[in-house]
């Protein structure tokens, strides 16, 4: 039940932000963070996360899945009004 939950959560990750199958492994490791850090009732309420190790798990660095990413670019030789990131 626990694999179908993880691929169903993959699968609309990917689908909700329309990206291709590419992304598979990414939409499956972010699955299963956020299922271990999302209160069960199997659990009252506490997360997988919370009842491993005891203490409420950190979600700051959380970003919706998808998202726009800048790639620093360090190439020797740019001009001091040259781009130094690209999308």
């Amino acid at each position: 039940m626990a694999t179908i939950l993880l691929i169903t959560t993959a699968r609309a990750l990917l689908k909700q932000r329309k990206l291709s199958a590419e992304f598979w492994g990414e939409a499956v490791t972010t699955a299963y963070a956020l299922l271990n850090r999302t209160p069960t009732k199997s659990l009252a309420g506490m997360t997988p996360f919370e009842a491993w190790h005891g203490r409420k798990p950190n979600v700051h660095y959380l970003r919706t899945f998808g998202c726009v990413v800048h790639v620093k670019d360090t190439r020797p030789g740019l001009k001091k009004l040259d781009e130094r990131s690209r999308r």
